[in-house]
């Protein structure tokens, strides 16, 4: 099975690489952001190389680490959910229409992993905790912050996905995500000299597979 996990992460990375530049072609300018550069111009190898290595790395984690029945769930996080991460490392944005079939392909593999274990409380936990994490992200909005309304949607899709496997592995995604949010935070502003709003997508979708990581180190010291 582990050799199975590996050829289908290559095969998936793959993919998502090769359709990157079609995806970005496709994808509409934020709206209300006139001074917004068309997606299309981030079209390069080195973003092709980016989206491939970050995809393979997310699904080599994810498909060793999880159960066959919910690999689909990690499938599109490790390609769709990983391309967003990076449009947004580059932009600042998360595009609207990407994030949509984001969700809509992780509510049907979610569905799908339900039919797989013969449990229909897989869905209903999994759109609890997607609700859940949505509508914490949602008041973090409000509040204010450098949060995005965008990062409100992607937590609430990632807490989906987790959602899928456990509650436990959605609070310590969110958790992770968030002291991942903070180093990420600290290297752009080192980087660029200036505080302000730095995208926070990346760190969000590095928290399920920090937790998935964490899980694995605490079951293996038996403390899981």
């Amino acid at each position: 099975m582990a050799w199975i996990g590996v050829a289908v992460a290559i095969a998936a990375a793959g993919l998502i690489a090769a359709c990157t530049a079609a995806i970005l072609r496709r994808l509409p300018l934020p709206l209300g952001e006139p001074d917004a550069r068309p997606y299309a111009d981030l079209i390069s190898p080195r973003l092709f190389g980016t989206v491939l290595l970050s995809s393979l790395a997310a699904l080599l984690v994810s498909l060793q680490l999880s159960d066959p029945s919910r690999w689909a769930v990690w499938m599109v996080v490790g390609t769709v959910g990983v391309l967003l991460a990076v449009v947004d490392a580059h932009t600042g944005f998360l595009p609207l229409r990407l994030t949509w079939w984001f969700g809509g392909l992780t509510l049907a593999a979610v569905v799908a992993a339900g039919a797989l274990a013969g449990d229909a409380a897989v869905i209903g936990v999994a759109v609890l905790c997607g609700a859940g994490a949505g509508l914490l992200f949602r008041l973090l909005w409000q509040i204010g912050g450098s949060l995005g309304f965008g990062d409100v949607r992607l937590a609430g899709i990632l807490g989906l996905a987790a959602g899928a496997t456990s509650l436990q592995l959605v609070v310590w995604s969110l958790l992770l995500g968030g002291v991942a949010g903070v180093v990420w935070g600290v290297v752009v502003r080192i980087r660029r000299g200036v505080d302000g709003p730095f995208p926070y997508g990346p760190a969000l979708v590095m928290g399920p597979y920090l937790a998935l990581l964490l899980q694995w180190v605490l079951e293996t010291n038996g403390l899981g």
